[in-house]
């Protein structure tokens, strides 16, 4: 479950333990054959969730890395929440889909990143490391996923001094990585990060069972980054539980609507819904 509580004692054993997390900006900083641990977290909607998080994380020396979606920059309160996110010490930064925005049109994305940073840079959130958003029921036409903007050489040459987590953040600090995911409201190691949009690898995937065993994970492992959802955090079990429940079910009828041809091209036009849960 998915509780603050919970997310208080893994703060609070990972820096007992001295394991204390950076920003994964500064990582881009640190010599090649030193250990780190990146708090990694996708902000799509509820930035009050994630200043909770933050707070936690703030309190037990650690830094995190905030990958804030852009239209979150439209409203004031959201700003506000955000530099006091940043004043904590973390990263704050951008969570961008701009391939599935502009359906695959590279030269529109590139249109739309680029101003996007601008706005990110203009409230004070310098942006060198960003993350592209999943998207899990968008249909796509000639290309896999946001993670194709990066994959251009010609984006990585314009952006050269941005390095994207799921795509070039590995050769940008010359170190591998383990990549431990919230996905499913459950702990999993991913197998292949930078290319399961590519290739299925998920049954390779290996589960967590706990948080206390995160750590473990974390003790046995030189450079890890965990990536959690913000939104999904809760005050109490209740609300962890009735929030774990509605997404299963919501994840059964998805996957059964999306066998139908007509209902997968519909839901596409929809799939900001997603960041809700």
């Amino acid at each position: 479950m998915f509780i603050y509580k919970q997310w208080e004692d893994f703060c609070k054993k990972l820096d007992d333990e001295g394991l204390n997390s950076i920003a994964a900006a500064s990582a881009l900083k640190e010599k090649n054959d030193k250990s780190f641990l990146i708090l990694k977290h996708d902000v799509e909607t509820n930035l009050l969730k994630s200043l909770r998080l933050a707070e936690i994380e703030s309190m037990y020396s650690h830094r995190g890395s905030y990958y804030v979606q852009a239209y979150l920059l439209g409203d004031e309160r959201n700003i506000s929440i955000l530099k006091k996110i940043q004043d904590l010490g973390h990263e704050v930064s951008y969570h961008h889909d701009v391939m599935d925005s502009n359906k695959g049109d590279l030269d529109k994305a590139k249109v739309e990143f680029q101003k996007n940073v601008a706005l990110f840079e203009k409230y004070g959130f310098t942006v060198k490391t960003v993350c592209q958003h999943g998207n899990p029921v968008i249909e796509r036409a000639g290309y896999t996923s946001n993670r194709d903007f990066f994959r251009d050489k010609e984006v990585q040459e314009s952006f050269s001094s941005i390095s994207e987590i799921m795509v070039n953040y590995k050769q940008r600090i010359n170190n591998d990585f383990k990549y431990i995911s919230d996905v499913g409201y459950g702990w999993k190691v991913i197998y292949d990060p930078e290319t399961n949009d590519v290739v299925d690898s998920s049954d390779k995937d290996i589960p967590i069972q706990d948080l206390n065993r995160v750590i473990e994970y974390i003790k046995k492992n030189k450079f890890v980054i965990i990536s959690t959802h913000p939104h999904r955090w809760n005050r109490n079990m209740l609300s962890a539980k009735v929030k774990n429940t509605t997404f299963k079910l919501i994840k059964i009828i998805v996957k059964g609507l999306l066998r139908i041809p007509i209902m997968k091209k519909l839901m596409g036009k929809f799939y900001y819904l997603a960041k809700k849960i």
